[in-house]
């Protein structure tokens, strides 16, 4: 992993802890909250166990598409979830991690995700993006919608 920056975010969501665990390692959710708004999703690859892979495709509104993967590290249901991050479209070198941890927090689960690794060059795009998904992830949790 390259040095990088440190971004942590920090949440209170108003849905279970098992219910956010399943909304970011289950593909059909995890593509309705995993991208910027406007933007659509298509989850590649998903095989949240250890050592399994986590790719997909994020398309913008002006036809620019990003493709993510990683290798999941850890899972600890409903608690936490580890895996690295790499753009899979540029042929860098440089991995990152993501973890979720999750806890019940009296209304619901309390999301610290931390990202590790981040270049400083994309650390302001890279935070701001993780506020949007965040924001995304709590919409689809406390639609009407069943999850």
């Amino acid at each position: 992993m390259s040095a990088g920056a440190v971004i942590r975010v920090e949440r209170s969501i108003p849905a279970s802890p098992d219910t956010v665990f399943r909304a970011i390692t289950t593909p059909e959710l995890f593509a309705r909250w995993m991208g910027p708004s406007g933007s659509t999703t298509r989850v590649d690859e998903m095989d949240a166990v250890v050592g399994g892979v986590l790719a997909f495709t994020v398309s913008l509104p002006d036809g620019t598409e990003s493709t993510l993967r990683g290798i999941y590290r850890a899972l600890d249901p409903p608690n936490r979830i580890v895996h690295t991050w790499a753009d899979a479209g540029d042929g860098s070198p440089d991995v990152s991690t993501v973890t979720y941890e999750l806890s019940e927090d009296g209304k619901g689960t309390k999301l610290i995700l931390t990202h590790v690794g981040v270049p400083p060059e994309d650390l302001e795009r890279v935070d701001g993006g993780w506020g949007h998904v965040l924001d995304n992830l709590e919409a689809i949790l406390i639609s009407p919608l069943d999850i």
